[in-house]
């Protein structure tokens, strides 16, 4: 007990100093291309100082870095080939290779993956296949097919009969932001050849769509009962219902995150500028802090709604968020920091408090390459 103590202060004392190195370096927005190449220069040295291939889940102000996290290394290699074909160069495409080469190593025999404390989990396991399927698409060179379809069909075979997930699910509870779980393995089921797996995918959308209230929002959006959804969890499902439209044209899933999305942005228009953290059912603020990974999904989603419905408000939403977001990335010598985002503005906040999440490198990259896209 004692030796963990002294262990746990010698960390502190280590890492406080980057608290005041962080908060000083942050400051107006710049060019895109100069946040791309910081943001992807955190992920490189992040990986870096993993070791073996996997993105450490965050680099703590006080405790350092933490163990390589499998779900969010898998959604991160679709953003590292889309990066590497917009900047070039040999570090992105090779980054992506061996992060699927170590996903491939702790992927357990039943098809699964853990999260951080060993427990098999839905999210987790469709998160790496969202890798694995853009992989087989986009760079089939490095495809890893055996694992995809070992972690497709312990995915089906983990889902309830209505479509949701809840044996391997967080908290053991369903979840609606599942929805990404469920776009995976439509992808899955069409890459495999397989209606069954894709079916499974549109069961689990259709769940997702089933929760929606009203007033637009959805139940089960949270990581626990009863407590407010982060804005994290919230553009999950919008992301998930998104890409489920594009991957089977069924136009519920379009029409069900639109819904949302629009209510998001006329609160962020009428009241609150820039989005808040957590929101209740009834778009009351919980908590008036800022989630900047949220906040990240949020400036992609918009820049998307803005290509796909030619409506110049969403394009002005996108736009607001990503200056904000670019204002508050780390910029300065030190490359545990350069180019993250800490989990909250201010970092102290209850959203991965005093932690920098690989994450949030991923999904801000992601709204840059959205924002470039459009006209």
């Amino acid at each position: 007990m004692e030796t963990a103590l002294s262990f746990k202060l010698a960390k502190m004392l280590t890492n406080g100093p980057s608290l005041w190195r962080a908060l000083r370096h942050r400051g107006p927005a710049g060019p895109y291309e100069n946040h791309l190449h910081a943001a992807a220069a955190w992920l490189l040295a992040a990986q870096q100082a993993g070791g073996g291939g996997g993105y450490p889940h965050s680099f703590h102000l006080l405790y350092g870095w933490r163990p390589a996290y499998p779900e969010t290394t898998g959604y991160i290699v679709p953003t590292l080939l889309n990066l590497h074909r917009r900047l070039g160069g040999a570090a992105l495409r090779n980054s992506a290779a061996a992060a699927l080469r170590w996903l491939e190593t702790v992927q357990r025999s039943d098809g699964s993956f853990c999260d951080l404390q060993g427990r098999p989990q839905a999210f987790d396991t469709g998160q790496v296949l969202l890798g694995f399927n853009y992989a087989a698409e986009h760079a089939p060179e490095l495809a890893k097919r055996g694992a995809l379809e070992r972690a497709a069909r312990w995915l089906a075979a983990s889902q309830e009969k209505d479509g949701s997930f809840i044996r391997f699910a967080y908290n053991a509870i369903p979840h609606s932001y599942y929805a990404r779980v469920g776009v995976a393995l439509a992808q899955a089921g069409r890459i495999l050849g397989d209606d069954s797996l894709r079916q499974a995918g549109l069961r689990n959308l259709r769940w997702a769509v089933a929760q929606q209230q009203p007033n637009g929002f959805f139940r089960q959006l949270s990581f626990e009962a009863g407590m407010p959804p982060y804005l994290h969890t919230m553009i999950y499902v919008i992301e998930g219902l998104m890409d489920g439209a594009a991957e089977t044209g069924e136009d519920s899933f379009r029409l069900s995150a639109t819904a949302f999305a629009t209510r998001l942005r006329e609160l962020s228009e009428d009241r609150d500028y820039i989005l808040r953290s957590q929101y209740r059912e009834d778009y009351s603020v919980a908590n008036g802090e800022k989630c900047l990974v949220g906040l990240a999904q949020w400036a992609a989603v918009c820049f998307r709604m803005a290509r796909a419905e030619l409506n110049k408000a969403w394009w002005r939403e996108g736009d607001k968020t990503l200056g904000f977001l670019k204002s508050q990335q780390i910029l300065c010598a030190d490359q545990r920091l350069h180019g993250g985002l800490f989990g909250s503005a201010p970092p102290w906040g209850r959203y991965m408090r005093l932690a920098i999440p690989n994450w949030g490198a991923k999904f801000f990259i992601d709204a840059i390459l959205e924002a470039t896209e459009i006209p």
